[in-house]
Formats: structure tokens, C-alpha cells, sequence
């Protein structure tokens, strides 16, 4: 019904899955599937959501499994199950949505309007190794890093990865959740990664004093909203002259940030 073509053989009923939520978890649980298939239990999970105003999560595990390629997902181009469960959730948080904004619309006169509040949104990880050459022991990668330094080449992290990616590492290893809440500043010279409404900023380009007076002037507006103080700021080693590290960390000193961290 969502794909209009059979792009999966067996997925599992949502009404069924609804009411096993409904035994056996509450309003606020996490609900892990580690067979996650089409991804039928994140669209029970969003839908009965939306029906008595919850607030569960879904974590959702499955392997790379490739489709065959004369199946008809193949041919629609879902090339293996995870990209089927990815779409199919992406569809059915759509279809929750307008239907609660159909039977929104039917009420009859004098009835109380609710509000869409269900969370269709949703994260996707892959288990791989890590984005940063400092940790990675292998010999090939240190072998490699030594011919990159001699040419002036060599950066901390693995050129392929994506700035995100690097990011929710630094994420992990400072021990936040994934799925903390993680605001993107935008700037001329780079992105600042404004991480649990201001606990940590993270910023990895080429650092300069009109990013560091940035990151201290959004430090004051959430110590004037939340009363938060020194917060942890996380630099790019390779990208940091001499000269402005230093200047940069006793300005950050002077307004406040002690916690300064280069990877």
C-alpha cells in the first residue's frame, strides 16, 4: 500500500505489532527491534503515537542484507533492505500525518482541534570503522600517514568521511547519545556543531578569531537562557596556526571556557 509495488515478501502487520506496544510498553519506552525488515515496528511505534499522544522511540537494527536482483525492490532501485526500511518509514510517518490531519479536519463543530506533535523524524547509523587516523592502529594507516606528513598532506581524520560523520564520533567519545539534540550554526568559514543546547561546540575548520568571538558570544546567550557555564569546545589540530591557538585559547579563557579540546 505504501510502495504501490511489492517491494517486500513478508513484513509484519502494524495493527498486530500496535498491540503488542500497547501490552507491553508505556508512553515513554524504547522500543528495539533487532530484525528490523521493512521497518514495520518504527511505523507501529509513530502511529499509535500518534493515537494517544506517546512518546516512544524506536531503534531499529538490520544487516546490509542485499535484495535480489529480480525482485521487484531491486528494480525499483532499493538495493538492499535497509534502503526499503529507510523509505518505508520516510512514507508511513507521511501517510500518520495526514491522516490525523484528515480526521482533524472531520470533527464535528465545537469538538477540541488537536495538534500534530508525533515525532516522524529519525537517525541512520552504519557500524564501520573510525573516522579519525589517531585512532586507527593499522599499519597500512600509519604507513600512509608517514608519506602524507612528508608532503605537508596529512590530516587527523580520513579524507572520505563527511564532517557529520566526524562529528557524531566526537559525539560518542564524549559520551553524548546519538540521539542528542545537535544544532548546526552556519557561517562564511565552516559549520559550528552546537551540541546538548551548549554543553560542547565543535568546530573543524580552519579556526579564526572571528569563529572563536562566534562561539563565545553563542556561550553567553545560552549561559543567559540556561545559566550553563564553561562549556567544552572541540577544535581541528591540523587546522590551528600557532599563533592563533594561542590567542584563541586565552580569549576562551578569559570569557569563561576552560574546557578546550584539539583532535
Amino acid at each position: 500500500e505504501l510502495f504501490i509495488t511489492k517491494v517486500f515478501d513478508t513484513p509484519k502487520p502494524v495493527k498486530l505489532l500496535e498491540l503488542m506496544l500497547q501490552i507491553g510498553s508505556n508512553k515513554n519506552s524504547i522500543i528495539l527491534d533487532f530484525y528490523s525488515g521493512s521497518a514495520t515496528t518504527a511505523h507501529a511505534v509513530m502511529k499509535l503515537n500518534s493515537e494517544d499522544n506517546g512518546n516512544r522511540k524506536f531503534i531499529l537494527v538490520q544487516l546490509n542484507e542485499e535484495t535480489n536482483d529480480k525482485s521487484e525492490a531491486y528494480k525499483e532501485g532499493y538495493k538492499n533492505i535497509c534502503e526499503i526500511g529507510k523509505e518505508r518509514i520516510r512514507r508511513a510517518g507521511k501517510k500518520i500525518k495526514e491522516e490525523f490531519e484528515k480526521s482533524n479536519q472531520q470533527l464535528e463543530l465545537g469538538e477540541e482541534q488537536k495538534e500534530f506533535t508525533t515525532d516522524i523524524g529519525f537517525k541512520v547509523f552504519k557500524i564501520d570503522s573510525t573516522n579519525f587516523k589517531e585512532w586507527e592502529t593499522s599499519y597500512d594507516y600509519l604507513e600512509k600517514s608517514i608519506k602524507q606528513s612528508a608532503k605537508g598532506e596529512y590530516t587527523t581524520y580520513k579524507t572520505e568521511r563527511t564532517e557529520l560523520d566526524l562529528v557524531y564520533e566526537i559525539m560518542l567519545k564524549q559520551n553524548f547519545m546519538l540521539t542528542e539534540k545537535l544544532d548546526i550554526i552556519n557561517t562564511s568559514e565552516g559549520n559550528i556543531y552546537k551540541v546538548a543546547n551548549g554543553i560542547t561546540y565543535i568546530f573543524l575548520n580552519k579556526v579564526t578569531t572571528s569563529i572563536v568571538d562566534k562561539i563565545i558570544e553563542l556561550k553567553r546567550e545560552v549561559q543567559a537562557e540556561y545559566g550553563l557555564e564553561n562549556p567544552t569546545v572541540i577544535l581541528n589540530e591540523a587546522y590551528i596556526d600557532t599563533g592563533i591557538k594561542t590567542n584563541a585559547i586565552q580569549n576562551f579563557k578569559s570569557n569563561g571556557i576552560t574546557n578546550i579540546i584539539t583532535v
